[in-house]
Parts: structure tokens; C-alpha cells; sequence
């Protein structure tokens, strides 16, 4: 038997279960913060304004008559509407009248741009906030 060789050690600065358990630390956290942005964790949102409304279609001065029954107020600056036929194409367009907010009790008459209303035909009415959430989505008969 040799003494050298009980003597000699190998040392290794970090054992290889220790490096592995960093590696799979540092893995784990870039895949936590890579599926937090994925999943919108760092983007803002806003909520919706959840209101009930009731729409009414007129071919006689092409007029829309919008009332707001219950719920949030309705920024009139960020809403529009739009009257569609019931295949998707589109037939007028137009923008709350009322200056400020359409709150719960109110009532707007509201001139639409555009043609092709024709009475005793059903329409599709959409209200838009902030041109992307829709508020309304209702079928009507336009009235003469």
C-alpha cells in the first residue's frame, strides 16, 4: 500500500449535486417571469362599464334613441355606435350627444350617419367603448 495515495485528495470547489440544483433555481425562475408576462401579469387593464341599454332605430331622420336603464356611467367622449344589418355590413354610425357621462335614468337622441335604415327591417345595434368593448349588442326593428 502506498501512503501517497491515502494521503492525495480530489477537491472540487462546488459538488456537482449543488451546481445542478443552481442550474434547475435559475430555470425555474426565468420560466415563473417568461409565463408572467405571457399571461398579462405586467399589463394594465380596465374594466368594462357594465350598463344595461335599450335601443331604439328610427328610419325618419335616421335618429337612434339610446337610454340607459341601470349600471356604471358611459363616458360619452369614449363611446360610439354603430348600426349594422344582420348579415354585418355596415349601415350608420354615430356618437352619444350628451355632454359628459349617459348615466342610469338618462336618455340620448342620437343622429346617425349613414344610409340604408329602412323601416320594418331589423338591424343589429352595437355600442362601442373605447372602440374595442362592446356595451350593447341588440337586434332591432327600425321604426318608421
Amino acid at each position: 500500500m502506498n501512503i501517497m495515495n491515502l494521503t492525495e485528495r480530489k477537491e472540487d470547489a462546488v459538488s456537482p449535486v449543488i451546481g445542478v440544483m443552481l442550474m434547475l433555481v435559475v430555470t425555474i425562475v426565468i420560466a415563473a417571469v417568461v409565463a408572467a408576462f405571457a399571461g398579462g401579469l405586467a399589463t394594465e387593464t380596465e374594466a368594462t362599464p357594465i350598463v344595461v341599454l335599450d335601443a331604439d332605430v328610427y328610419e325618419t331622420n335616421s335618429k337612434l334613441v339610446l337610454r340607459s336603464l341601470s349600471g356604471d356611467n358611459l363616458n360619452a367622449a369614449d363611446t360610439s355606435i354603430k348600426v349594422n344589418s344582420l348579415e354585418g355590413a355596415p349601415l350608420a354610425t354615430g356618437k352619444l350627444t350628451v355632454s359628459g357621462y349617459l348615466t342610469p335614468g338618462m336618455t340620448d337622441t342620437i343622429t346617425l350617419s349613414g344610409s340604408g335604415i329602412k323601416a320594418g327591417e331589423y338591424v343589429e345595434v352595437v355600442v362601442l367603448y373605447e372602440g374595442k368593448h362592446i356595451v350593447l349588442s341588440k337586434e332591432v326593428l327600425v321604426k318608421a
